[in-house]
């Protein structure tokens, strides 16, 4: 860059220092919406659910403590906390939504069982919650059927065991012939289901999950979409800034310098590098802290922000200078925001929106260079394959624009000499 360059682009930058509050509206507005949205979806990370069931045992028996065991143990122990109450507490916790579900034993319960008479056990489900009381309610309908037929096939054998525990004795002949009788239900069953009427036809080898992969949170999948919005406020800014220069005199002075324009123009791109350069390293900074991006990926990040600015910047800097006055290319650049922002995905994520939103957001290219990053930052694509085409196209229409914006800049400083 010469001279003339270096000076605009400095003097650029100094402006745009010395009105600070753009800057930091430019950052400011699109992470208080992330942050409003992370509180809201409850933060960085998604932890697993996790519930309390209170238990009453009006029984005390053994199959009753297996039962209460068996919600406690198991993959089940992740999700549910296990607390044994009384009946007038367990009414008074649910009643003040502190638990999940309430599960409760009749008195006689295993007596019944074994007997083959109807059993009881309550369900009280917290109406506030729907995934916890219902997963409880699922798992105890699968106990129950489970018990049903080992009911069907044991009968005789769970009564043979009921009059021992009842009495006391355990007399060998007994316990003999009830191992006998064990093996000839299971013989009996296993020539029911030798061979199988289900055979496996394919074996689907499933692939590990890669452990380097990004956890998915929701936070996370909302931080591209709020970076490229500022990215959008401050290309808005930086387009509209020619208006103010032709306004002051600058352009028609420029005009009639050999290759004024060209080096006001060169200083002017490089004037937005650096203002995306800045607001990227902010945000990446943010990023780190609070949304947990990969340290290993800020270069690339950084490149390909200050890579997405300069394409928004060429998009809404031709929609300003195709417009006769300052006050239309104003207006009509404001109103190309909202359809970029939000079909683009940055006031909401693009996995959210309707599937033909969504198509005809990544057409757009904000929405495009938007999709690339979030691939690699939240999906962990190898960045060569998600980047790649986004990349040649983005190029493509940078330069196509910047030749094009410069003549139009040309066309502004004529129209200001005349």
């Amino acid at each position: 860059m010469n001279r003339t360059t270096m000076t605009i682009a400095r003097h650029a930058v100094l402006r745009t220092w010395r009105e600070k509050w753009g800057l930091i509206s430019w950052l400011v507005i699109p992470m208080m919406l992330v942050f409003l949205m992370s509180l809201m979806s409850g933060g960085g990370s998604s932890p697993k659910p996790h519930g309390k069931v209170l238990v009453t045992d009006l029984d005390q028996s053994v199959l009753s403590q297996f039962l209460i065991g068996s919600i406690g143990q198991g993959p089940t122990a992740e999700f549910f906390t296990v607390k044994a109450v009384s009946k007038s507490e367990g009414q008074r916790l649910m009643d003040a939504g502190e638990a999940s579900a309430w599960l409760m034993i009749e008195k006689n319960f295993m007596d019944d069982y074994l007997n083959k008479k109807p059993t009881i056990i309550r369900l009280r489900k917290n109406p506030a919650q729907t995934v916890l009381p219902n997963m409880v309610e699922t798992g105890m309908e699968v106990m129950v059927d489970a018990a049903d037929y080992l009911q069907m096939l044991f009968a005789d054998e769970l009564q043979r065991i009921n009059k021992m525990v009842i009495s006391g004795k355990y007399d060998d002949a007994d316990l003999v012939a009830l191992t006998l009788a064990i093996k000839r239900a299971i013989d009996d069953i296993e020539s029911t289901l030798t061979p199988p009427q289900i055979k496996l036809e394919k074996y689907i080898n499933l692939v590990e999950e890669n452990q380097n992969k990004p956890r998915f949170n929701f936070a996370l999948l909302m931080f591209p979409g709020a970076v490229f919005m500022s990215l959008l406020f401050a290309a808005m800014s930086m387009s509209m800034a020619f208006w103010d220069d032709k306004a002051n005199g600058i352009l028609p002075r420029l005009a009639v310098t050999p290759h004024g324009l060209r080096d006001y123009f060169i200083g002017k791109t490089a004037h937005a590098k650096a203002m995306f350069l800045i607001t990227s390293l902010i945000l990446m900074a943010i990023g780190v802290w609070y949304f947990e991006v990969d340290v290993t990926l800020l270069p690339l990040l950084i490149i390909w922000l200050v890579f997405s600015g300069v394409v928004i910047w060429q998009v809404l800097l031709f929609f300003s200078l195709l417009m006769p006055s300052r006050k239309s290319a104003n207006i009509v650049v404001n109103a190309a925001m909202l359809p970029l922002a939000m079909l683009g995905g940055s006031f909401f994520p693009a996995e959210t929106m309707a599937e033909g939103l969504a198509k005809l957001g990544s057409f757009l290219p904000n929405g495009m260079l938007l999709k690339a990053i979030k691939d690699v930052m939240v999906r962990g694509e190898p960045w060569q394959n998600a980047l790649l085409w986004p990349f040649i196209i983005g190029l493509l229409v940078a330069m196509i624009l910047w030749f094009i914006n410069l003549r139009m800049v040309n066309r502004l400083a004529r129209e200001a000499r005349s």
